[in-house]
């Protein structure tokens, strides 16, 4: 399963100047670039896929602080 690790860094690295610029806005990361900044999650998710088809990309909100995000699978128990 492919990971976003680079992504993720990339995101990291890129963090403070995006705060400054464009905070609560979506990030658009493909590998080591921030492709782009969307107002809506699902604009940063079609670019993504206009622009690199059916491959891992980041998309992420732009926040100082970060709630964690808990999902639960709907395959527990079966």
């Amino acid at each position: 399963m492919p990971s976003l690790d680079t992504e993720l860094k990339t995101y990291e690295q890129n963090r403070d100047n995006l705060l400054g610029t464009a905070e609560g806005k979506f990030a658009l990361i493909h590998n080591t670039q921030v492709i782009g900044i969307y107002d809506s999650k699902m604009d940063a998710i079609t670019a993504g896929y206009q622009q690199f088809g059916n491959v891992p990309f980041l998309v992420k909100q732009i926040l100082k602080v970060e709630a964690p995000l808990n999902f639960i699978s709907n395959l527990l128990g079966v």
